[in-house]
């Protein structure tokens, strides 16, 4: 009986002292006087959009055809091309300089064969960029949208077309983190992997070949050419990337004026190059982009030979993003534990992954010609390849469309010209990653097969490159006020008993009543860092 009313007057003079309460509120103060978190600043480095726009350039030419050439019976295809010669950012301006070639492809009225003709227009388009920083990389992309084409007469040809010019200019941006090493304030953190852009260059270069027709017919007249160019393999070395790549050249051209007779080649030119890169080393991981600016090909005599050469000259433009990927500490929240204090935030996208794509991609069509008979396949090549990345439902795609364009003989002989297109959709899987980056598409190869009569089976390897990402959009904090003229008052209590209820963060009840998280788990017992039930907690008082 002695035993229980000491424990009833123990019980009592301990409700005496303790604050019961059963609600948490935050509370933010402010006022005149206050310092900011003095904190060690640490920060990564970021790819950052300063310039992303569109401008459309038009095309207008009044063509006529040279003394050499036949009349036009029929116009199989016209096509409009730019290429683009330089890009230079000075300034504030980004001036982009080139020309789009048209080509006009036709039946002529004489022996009813191919033959084509085509005319240069130069362009020069401007941009404004604002804050480009230091050595910022350019990127250009060109689109044929149409092309029209009027016959005034059987030799001359009014055309009218317009092609979309993609401006990108990208430059360095530092993203502060903080560190506390105030030891009266708290703070909410955790470890993420964080890419850090080490190394942004890009460089332009040009390789020339000499090539022979070897055992191909001799070439008399090109009708059509198509270029693409890969990376195979890329090393890097303290300041310096070593580069290997293929140009892959296909034509389509005249072996004989005169009867018509066509042929094609099919070139894989390797190339290497040294590129001079700032921060990147062997540890970097780099995602590499490399873009066909524009290209020429000349006829030539050839001493060896009685067969002309080809004269070769390409200008590619080779983009590099180097990163390494750390361990980075991020505060989410903070508070101090003697004055009233107020955080603020930054929103900022975190990298946390990232992959260089090479993958490949067989996409299978077929073309099929109504009321018509394909005696002779005379060429195919792809016109146009888009490609971008979807991340729908979690599962992370590269989808586009491939346009396929076809030159062939109906049953009498009589040269046509086919076009189809369609789309594919390519999945990857590339751990946590949720989008990418710097997409391309390229054909490597293009196969086919006469199926039956109106119909080619055709089978296209599609190259696809890029750099994935796992991209995380973080809420941390960048600056916290102390309020040093309010200061947080004590009760004299030891202790508090705090009845939580379920699902309360103990981060948010330390935070509450001004107490170290530390304190509270221990005094509890518990590592949890949210409660699964409700239960009463013991909150030591600083």
């Amino acid at each position: 009986m002695l035993v229980v009313q000491f424990v009833i007057l123990l019980l009592a003079n301990i409700l005496k002292c303790f604050d019961l309460q059963t609600d948490v509120s935050i509370m933010k103060f402010k006022g005149e006087k206050n310092m900011e978190l003095n904190q060690e600043t640490r920060s990564f480095c970021t790819p950052v959009t300063v310039l992303d726009t569109v401008a459309e350039q038009l095309a207008d030419v009044d063509l006529t055809l040279p003394d050499y050439c036949p009349d036009i019976e029929k116009i199989l295809k016209c096509t409009l091309t730019p290429k683009i010669q330089s890009k230079s950012l000075s300034g504030g301006q980004l001036q982009v300089e080139g020309f789009c070639v048209v080509n006009v492809m036709y039946v002529e009225s004489i022996n009813n064969t191919i033959r084509c003709c085509e005319q240069s227009v130069n362009f020069t388009q401007n941009f404004s960029v604002k804050d480009a920083g230091d050595s910022p990389v350019i990127v250009t992309k060109t689109k044929s949208e149409y092309i029209n084409c009027r016959a005034l007469s059987p030799r001359r040809l009014v055309m009218h077309g317009a092609f979309s010019l993609y401006a990108k200019v990208i430059a360095n941006e530092y993203i502060e983190l903080y560190s506390n090493d105030n030891p009266d304030l708290e703070t909410l953190s955790y470890t993420s992997k964080c890419a850090d852009l080490k190394s942004l260059c890009q460089e332009n270069f040009s390789v020339s070949e000499e090539l022979s027709v070897a055992d191909k017919p001799a070439i008399e007249s090109i009708l059509h050419s198509d270029i693409s160019v890969g990376i195979t393999d890329a090393k890097a070395v303290t300041g310096k990337l070593m580069l290997n790549g293929e140009i892959n050249l296909r034509l389509f051209y005249l072996t004989d004026i005169q009867s018509g007779e066509t042929g094609k080649i099919d070139y894989i030119l390797p190339f290497n190059q040294i590129i001079d890169c700032k921060g990147i080393d062997e540890e970097t991981i780099n995602c590499i982009t490399i873009e066909v600016m524009s290209y020429d090909i000349r006829l030539k005599n050839d001493m060896l030979s009685d067969k002309p050469a080809i004269a070769l000259d390409v200008k590619l433009c080779v983009t590099e993003e180097g990163y390494v990927v750390n361990d980075e500490k991020v505060i989410t929240d903070a508070y101090s534990i003697k004055y009233a204090s107020e955080p603020k935030f930054k929103k900022m996208t975190m990298c946390e992954e990232v992959v260089p794509v090479n993958e490949s991609h067989m996409q299978k069509m077929e073309i099929s010609v109504e009321n018509n008979k394909i005696s002779k396949v005379l060429d195919i090549y792809t016109d146009h390849i888009t490609a971008e990345p979807s991340a729908d439902n979690g599962e992370l795609k590269i989808i586009g469309k491939i346009t396929v364009c076809m030159f062939a003989l109906d049953e009498e002989g009589m040269p046509m010209f086919i076009e189809r297109s369609c789309d594919f959709s390519h999945a990857m899987s590339f751990g946590d990653c949720n989008t990418v980056s710097n997409v391309s598409a390229r054909a490597s190869s293009i196969s086919y097969r006469l199926a039956d009569d109106n119909t080619v089976e055709i089978r296209c390897e599609i190259k696809l490159g890029g750099c994935a990402v796992c991209l995380k959009s973080v809420n941390a904090v960048c600056e916290t006020e102390i309020f040093e003229d309010r200061p947080i008052k004590s009760d004299g209590c030891a202790l508090t008993l705090y009845f939580a209820g379920k699902g309360e963060k103990l981060w948010e009840i330390a935070k509450s009543h001004n107490t170290r998280l530390d304190m509270l788990m221990n005094e509890n017992s518990t590592d949890c860092e949210c409660l699964d039930s409700p239960q009463m907690l013991l909150i030591p008082k600083i």
